[in-house]
This record gives C-alpha cells, structure tokens and sequence, in this order.
C-alpha cells in the first residue's frame, strides 16, 4: 500500500465536494505509479480526508461506492471502476478496464488511442457527457485516458495532443471548444470538421 500523496489530498480538499467518486478515484490514480492504485491506497485516502478538520468527507459511503461499482469486466462496462491485475496480490482499482491497459499502457501515441474508442471500445463514447455528436473522442477524455493509462501528467498529455495534431495524426472540431472531439485525420475529409 502506498499513503496518501499530500499534493492530491490537498487538491481534493481544494475542489471540495464537487469532487464525486471517479473524480477521487482519478486524482489517486494520477499520483501513484503503476496502471490503477491498490484498494488499500484508495482507503488510506479515504480516511486521511475523512480525518481532516477542513474538509466533510465521507469515507464510508465513498468506499461503498467504490466497492459497489468495481466490476473485473475486461471492457467498457459504464462508469464503473475496474479491478485490474491477474493476481490477488496484484489487485488494483482504475477507471479503465484491464483491455485498455494492456492495449495501451505506457503509450502517447494520440492516434492509437482515438482508434482503439473508435473501434475497440465505441461504448465508451456513449457513457461521455463531453463532446458533440459523431465518432470523435472528447479531447478530455483523452487528456484523462492518456494521464491514467498512459502514465503521464496532464502537461505531458495535452503535448502529445498537440504534436499528434502537428503531425496531421488527428483533427480537432474547428470550434473553439475545450471539450472538441478528436479524429483521425485519415478518416475524415478536411471539410468534416
């Protein structure tokens, strides 16, 4: 069990009660290494915050959320969080299911991750409040996916976003929007965007 990174306790108490579950549950796995975060480093969060004069959480119904809606479902089940890990000793919690880790853990390659929503895990899109209608991949998403599965931090992420789009690799909505879709570029003609 890892304890409580100070940085992300801190910036939970700072987001407050806006914070929901998947969001904790993404903060943690942000600050640790490795794919997903062991269940016993999730409860540890728990009652450190629960712990905290600053701050009214709680760790009892967080926890119970969490084991409720953990699923050892390979694929995109819903919002879920996903048991990952082959071993009882190498038992962890992501919000992305094993399939994704396997498939793209470590990777920053932008275009691969677009590619597999697109064609391995389309659900995924329709579990997004992001974005707008058609087969692009919220660029939130993929900033999330790319920090969690990916292993990187989110200024690392939003650079591969960004070279991936210098190098014609992908295209965004043209709108000014934070939450535009990705595509792959060699799939969408250049007035589709």
């Amino acid at each position: 069990m890892s304890e409580p990174n100070q940085a992300a306790v801190e910036e939970a108490v700072r987001e407050g009660e806006s914070m929901g579950g998947r969001d904790l549950v993404a903060l943690i796995e942000r600050h640790h290494d490795g794919a997903g975060v062991e269940p016993e480093t999730i409860e540890a969060y728990a009652e450190e915050l629960a712990a905290r004069d600053d701050y009214a959480f709680d760790a009892e119904a967080f926890l119970a959320d969490v084991d409720e809606h953990t699923t050892d479902a390979d694929r995109w089940a819903g919002g879920h969080y996903y048991e990952i890990g082959d071993a009882v000793d190498d038992h962890r919690i992501s919000l992305f299911p094993e399939s994704w880790h396997e498939e793209l853990g470590g990777s920053t390659d932008v275009a691969e991750y677009v590619r597999f929503v697109q064609d391995e895990q389309p659900e995924y899109l329709d579990d997004l409040a992001l974005g707008g209608p058609g087969e692009g991949v919220p660029k939130p998403a993929v900033l999330q996916a790319l920090e969690l599965v990916g292993r990187v931090s989110r200024p690392t992420a939003r650079e591969a976003l960004a070279e991936a789009g210098d190098r014609g690799d992908i295209v965004q909505d043209a709108d000014q929007n934070p939450d535009a879709d990705i595509y792959l570029a060699d799939r969408v003609s250049e007035d589709a965007v």
